[in-house]
């Protein structure tokens, strides 16, 4: 008996140790991908078409921590080292948001590889096609799978007590753990994969470019934004690679070796990669534009400024005469 209690006293320690990481993480994730949709709405990003799917990105990491942070924040306030004994109706419904937002986020990641794939491999096609038609059909396609996956969980889940245990996985249903990690493992290999071709292509066109001399002022324009929408989605990639892939694999795996669940032993660990994944999707793209953020303000105070300068010297000098201007 004092074995048993020692092992949930240690238990309900990790699990909050885990949940205090995870509002760490959720709350980095929601400041920095609510900077990034500010910026999008104040107009502060230049070429905001093109990195539409940016911003669909950065709405979904949003949606996921404001999510998270609801349900682990209901974790860590009822936690007890002694007897953890949660209400499972809100336990369901407060994480029903989070394997659906991911769908969102596995979605836009995979159509921002394709966008990359595109202006590789098939350029044009890519010019033909209307990026706020693309961006906006992933992201309908990934709130089709938002709804699909938190209706499979509402209508499955048993809504029975599970004491001491604080995951997702002792509340759910059987058969929809299962689906939500194979469909994460799956989305994860394609992740790897259209990783490997976008790598390849930007390795390729590096190599090419180093042979190119000069350019027009045009092409450098042009080489200036595809290279700004290669090192978003290089990192991004990069960001879901480690933070959704690896660790989705290492809970089936793991599961499928030993037959135990790494959530009933870690807590929410997986929320927390998701978490950090999305805090490094915000901080890889404000690294990224840090400089042309809030350059057409920028630009706009400028040309005000010129335009006053010249009023008043005009008005001092006078008009210019006619020979002046020849």
């Amino acid at each position: 008996m004092l074995i048993d209690t020692l092992n949930s006293s240690q238990m309900a320690v990790i699990y909050l140790v885990t949940e205090l990481c995870c509002l760490t993480a959720a709350t980095l994730s929601f400041v920095f991908n609510a900077y990034i949709i500010y910026c999008f709405w104040r107009k502060k990003i230049p070429a905001a078409d093109n990195l539409r799917l940016a911003l669909y990105l950065a709405i979904g990491d949003f949606g996921y921590a404001a999510a998270a942070l609801i349900h682990i924040g209901y974790l860590a306030f009822n936690w007890s080292n002694v007897y953890l004994d949660y209400n499972p109706y809100i336990i369901i419904i407060t994480n029903c948001f989070l394997p659906a937002h991911l769908k969102i986020i596995v979605v836009v990641s995979c159509s921002m590889a394709l966008d990359r794939c595109l202006a590789i491999f098939f350029p044009v096609v890519y010019r033909q096609l209307s990026k706020s038609y693309f961006a906006n059909c992933a992201m309908a396609c990934g709130y089709c799978w938002f709804t699909f996956d938190f209706l499979f969980q509402l209508l499955t889940a048993p809504f029975k007590r599970m004491p001491n245990c604080a995951t997702m996985a002792c509340f759910v249903n059987r058969t929809f753990l299962l689906y939500v990690s194979y469909s994460n493992t799956i989305a994860g290999l394609l992740i790897v994969i259209m990783s490997i071709f976008v790598f390849a292509g930007i390795q390729k066109i590096s190599i090419r470019k180093s042979q190119i001399g000069t350019q027009t002022t045009t092409g450098v324009k042009t080489t200036s934004v595809f290279r700004q929408a290669n090192r978003i989605t290089v990192g991004i990639l990069f960001c879901s690679l480690f933070f959704v892939t690896i660790p989705s694999l290492l809970v089936t795996g793991y599961e499928e070796v030993t037959g135990i669940s790494l959530f009933a032993e870690l807590g929410p660990f997986y929320i927390c990669a998701i978490l950090v994944n999305g805090f490094a999707d915000g901080l890889v793209f404000v690294i990224v534009n840090r400089k042309s953020m809030g350059s057409r303000n920028r630009t706009l105070s400028s040309t005000v400024s010129t335009v006053h300068t010249r009023n008043r010297a005009s008005l001092i000098n006078g008009p210019p005469s006619r020979v002046a201007e020849f």
